[in-house]
C-alpha cells in the first residue's frame, strides 16, 4: 500500500494538466490578444519556406479498377510543422498540449493532385489539430482517396502495378512550403489486407524538377491470381481441351458440327468477360487476351474443318479422291494401297502379274479418319505451344 501511494503521488506531481480557466485564457491570448490569423503563413520571416513533414497512414485498398485505371484507398495523412505564433510558456499555464478546431489555425491547402474525382478539401471542420507548447502542430485528415493509376496489363493476371498518390499544396510554391516525407513514408501498422492485391513495397519522393510543393507516395501492388486462375483460366484450358475432342467424334454421330459451334460460342463468352475487366487501350495487350484470341481462331478453324469433314464423309465411291490426299495418307500411314478396283478379288482366282503390282484405292471414310487424327495432333500442338508461350511468359515477366 505504501509503494502504491508513493507511485500515485509521483504521477500526480509529474502530471501537468491545465484547468478549464487556463485553457480558455490560453486560447484568448493566442487567438485574440496576439491576433492570430490563419490566412498568413505562421513564420516570422515570410521570405523563408516552411517545412512540413508528411506521412501517409494506409488503412485499406478498396479497389483497383483495370478498366477505369484508378486506385481507391482509405487512408489519412499525418502532417507535422512548427507554427511560430502558437507557442506559450507551459510552466505558467500547466498546459503542454492543446487542441484547436482545424478551421481556426493555419494549415497547408493540400489536395490529391492525381485525383479521379472532383477536388475536395482534406479533413473536416469538426476535427481538431494538436498543438504543443513548443509550437509544433499535428494535423491528421482522414479521407477516401481515388487516384488515377496507369495499369500495365501485359502480364495479367500475374502482374505488378505501381500506383502513386500525389499530394500538392495548391497555393504555395517550394519557396514558401516544402513538403518532406517522414521516416516511415507510408505507415501500414493499421492496414487491413486486401483479398485481391498485396502491397509489396512502398516509398515516397519529392518532385525535384517542379516549382510546385508536392510529394508522391508510391504503392507497389501484386495481384493475387488464384481467383482469376480458377474462375477464368482453368475453364478456358478445359474448353480448349474439349475443342480438340471434335476430331474424336465420328462423323456418323451427327453431333460433330453442333459440338464445335457450342465450344466456339463458349470461347466468345469468355473473351467478352476478360475484355470487360481490362483497360480499353492499345498501349498494352495482355497475354491472356492473346491466348484467348488464338483459341478463338482455332475454334473457328475447327468448326469450319468439322463441317468440311462432314461433307467429305458423305461422298460415295463415285466421287474421286484427290491424288494429293491419297499421297498424304500413304506417306503418313506408311501403307500401300492397291490401285484399280476396290472390289476384293474372288477367292481362288489367279491374279495376273499386271494386277498384282497394282494398288487398291483408299475410301473417303479412311481419308476422313486420317484427317481427324492429323488435325487432332496439329491443334494439340498449337494449344500446348500457345499456353506455354503466353502463361509462362506472363509469369516469368511479372517481376517488378
Amino acid at each position: 500500500m505504501l509503494k502504491t501511494l508513493c507511485a500515485v503521488l509521483i504521477l500526480i506531481g509529474t502530471c501537468q494538466a491545465g484547468t478549464h480557466a487556463n485553457t480558455k485564457a490560453l486560447k484568448t491570448d493566442l487567438f485574440t490578444n496576439k491576433s492570430y490569423d490563419y490566412k498568413i503563413r505562421p513564420i516570422d520571416d515570410q521570405s523563408e519556406a516552411m517545412e512540413i513533414t508528411v506521412d501517409l497512414h494506409l488503412l485499406a485498398i478498396n479497389e483497383v479498377s483495370e478498366s477505369a485505371e484508378t486506385l481507391k484507398t482509405t487512408a489519412f495523412l499525418n502532417l507535422f510543422w512548427n507554427d511560430a505564433f502558437l507557442k506559450w510558456d507551459k510552466d505558467t499555464t500547466d498546459i503542454t498540449v492543446a487542441f484547436w478546431p482545424q478551421e481556426d489555425v493555419w494549415k497547408p491547402d493540400i489536395a490529391l493532385k492525381n485525383s479521379n474525382v472532383d477536388y475536395k478539401d482534406l479533413g473536416a471542420p469538426s476535427l481538431n489539430v494538436q498543438n504543443t507548447a513548443e509550437g509544433f502542430v499535428t494535423w491528421m485528415p482522414f479521407h477516401v482517396f481515388e487516384s488515377t493509376c496507369t495499369i500495365d496489363i501485359t502480364n495479367f493476371p500475374f502482374d505488378y502495378q505501381t500506383c502513386y498518390l500525389k499530394f500538392q499544396a495548391w497555393s504555395y510554391r517550394k519557396s514558401e512550403v516544402i513538403m518532406l516525407g517522414g521516416s516511415n513514408g507510408i505507415e501500414m501498422s493499421e492496414y487491413e489486407p486486401n483479398s485481391g492485391w498485396e502491397v509489396t513495397a512502398t516509398g515516397w519522393e519529392i518532385q525535384e524538377d517542379s516549382d510546385d510543393s508536392a510529394i508522391s507516395f508510391k504503392l507497389q501492388l501484386k495481384r493475387k491470381p488464384l481467383y482469376f486462375m480458377l474462375s477464368v483460366i482453368l475453364p478456358i484450358i478445359t474448353l480448349a481441351i474439349l475443342n480438340l475432342c471434335v476430331f474424336l467424334l465420328p462423323c456418323t454421330s451427327g453431333e460433330k458440327a453442333s459440338y464445335a459451334i457450342t465450344v466456339f460460342l463458349s470461347f466468345a463468352v469468355f473473351l467478352t468477360i476478360v475484355s470487360s475487366q481490362l483497360p480499353k487501350n492499345s498501349e498494352s495487350v495482355s497475354l491472356i487476351s492473346v491466348f484467348l484470341i488464338i483459341q478463338t481462331i482455332c475454334s473457328t478453324l475447327i468448326t469450319v474443318l468439322a463441317l468440311t469433314l462432314l461433307r467429305m464423309s458423305s461422298f460415295d465411291d463415285t466421287v474421286a479422291i484427290p491424288r494429293c490426299l491419297v499421297f498424304f495418307v500413304r506417306c503418313m500411314k506408311c501403307k500401300s494401297y492397291k490401285k484399280g478396283s476396290s472390289v476384293a478379288p474372288i477367292r481362288g482366282a489367279k491374279m495376273s502379274d499386271e494386277s498384282s503390282t497394282a494398288y487398291v484405292e483408299c475410301s473417303w471414310k479412311e481419308v476422313v479418319n486420317f484427317l481427324d487424327t492429323l488435325l487432332f495432333v496439329i491443334f494439340t500442338c498449337i494449344l500446348v505451344g500457345s499456353a506455354l508461350g503466353c502463361f509462362l511468359q506472363a509469369f516469368l515477366n511479372s517481376k517488378p
